[in-house]
């Protein structure tokens, strides 16, 4: 609940009715205008949290913090949320109507008949944190991909597309849609949806169980679930489980990868100091390392549109986040880029209004869009862990057998490593007997 639309405490014996939207649709504002206004009842619930009600005012987005950015996901979240939003915006461009129309028609419309606005819907960067970690990394992959499909053919003529936005509250279709985003992503609906029709029904139950009389008003996918918890109160999940981020599996194919390399990086080094190579060649290797990935770190970073000492600060850790995986250059180039601008939610209204321009050509809307505090943000920390690990893949292909000649050759490396095994081996039977 807002603190701005404060509920008071009721006798018990209150009620709630559940009414289902399409948030682009213009039918969808006239009903919940025309419900709010033949209820009047005490309370206004709407499928907001306060974050995206202080936006819907016009008031200024919270900015990204230096240290979120460290979390690792963070960045990925953002551009998650945009896509999202992204096709919400061009829908609505589509049909006429501002994404979100019926949210702000409710409120404007229990304020006129004097009724309290209750926000019950849970924190939209929680709920996208938890969304993207629930995801796996196909599913993340595949959303990325289809939703970058989407943004370049929307942009087609909406006359050819055969579409009604009002089967969008109609049950039967509402129910085949969120089955197939079921399908396609078991964790990500569990979070997206299941998870906020509980939070929702909590909110709700409470001003019931205090004797409001509620018209609540959510998208129409919500509905179905809202109400089946409304009915079988005592089927709720606890509260407890529904909020709090979510630290994703703590094991997985990709933090085993992680692993794997690093140990594969010190055993390289390690293995060639048993088998007697020269600390000068192991110094040599190491530098090139160091070098190789700084460089491709530090050029991609600047081609982003990073500030020098941020594309530095990537460069320079880059050789340390090439061996650790589960660490990432663009992390760090980021952190330093947030010490000298402000990134908020409130970019991605501006990144939506760019790519709605139909008629620019694709360069100039690259150049408007890398002017876009959040989009640069974007670009500098994937554009910099992308040059890490081109040079990664690249090193022992381009730079290590130009200094395994110095030793004789790659071969060489090969059995220098094979060597190093053995004397190792007999090191430790030595030590044990």
């Amino acid at each position: 609940m807002s603190d701005s639309a404060e509920v008071g405490p009721g006798d018990g014996g209150g009620s709630v009715r559940v009414v289902g939207t399409a948030h682009v649709s213009a039918d969808s504002v006239e009903e919940v205008r025309e419900t709010i206004d033949a209820e009047r009842p005490d309370v206004v619930a709407v499928e907001l949290d306060e974050g995206r009600y202080r936006q819907m005012q016009g008031e200024v987005a919270e900015d990204l913090e230096p240290s979120d950015l460290l979390e690792g996901n963070t960045v990925f979240q953002f551009l998650a949320y945009w896509m999202l939003s992204y096709v919400q915006t061009r829908m609505g461009d589509r049909f006429d109507i501002e994404p979100g129309a019926d949210m702000q028609a409710a409120i404007e419309a229990a304020e006129a008949v004097g009724s309290e606005v209750a926000l019950v819907d849970r924190d939209i960067q929680l709920t996208i944190q938890r969304f993207w970690a629930r995801m796996s990394l196909v599913e993340k992959l595949r959303m990325v991909w289809e939703l970058c499909l989407a943004m370049i053919g929307v942009g087609g003529d909406p006359e050819d597309e055969e579409f009604d936005i009002e089967e969008l509250t109609d049950g039967d279709v509402v129910t085949a849609m969120m089955e197939e985003f079921r399908q396609f992503s078991p964790g990500g609906a569990e979070a997206l949806i299941d998870e906020r029709d509980a939070f929702i029904a909590h909110n709700l139950v409470q001003l019931r169980d205090a004797g409001h009389d509620v018209v609540a008003v959510v998208g129409a996918g919500h509905r179905a679930g809202i109400e089946k918890y409304l009915k079988n109160p005592e089927t709720l999940p606890p509260m407890e489980s529904l909020v709090g981020t979510e630290t994703g599996s703590r094991f997985s194919l990709f933090k085993i990868f992680g692993y794997l390399v690093t140990v594969g990086f010190l055993s390289f080094f390690f293995l060639l100091f048993m088998a007697g190579v020269r600390d000068t060649f192991l110094l040599k290797v190491f530098a090139a390392w160091f070098l190789f990935n700084g460089v491709f770190a530090f050029g991609l970073a600047k081609l982003a549109g990073a500030r020098w000492v941020s594309a530095g600060v990537g460069g320079a850790v880059a050789w340390l986040t090439s061996v650790n995986p589960l660490l990432a250059p663009g992390w760090f180039a980021g952190y330093v880029e947030l010490k000298y601008t402000s990134v908020n939610v409130g970019d991605i209204a501006t990144l939506n209004e760019i790519l709605s321009d139909e008629e620019s050509p694709l360069s100039d809307l690259l150049d408007r869009m890398l002017d876009v505090p959040l989009f640069r943000l974007i670009a500098i920390v994937a554009m910099t862990n992308v040059g890490s690990m081109i040079a990664s893949f690249a090193f022992p292909f381009v730079v290590l057998p130009l200094l395994g000649s110095q030793i004789g050759g790659v071969d060489q490396i090969t059995d220098l490593m094979i060597q190093g095994a053995r004397n190792s081996a007999d090191l430790i039977v030595r030590t044990l007997t």
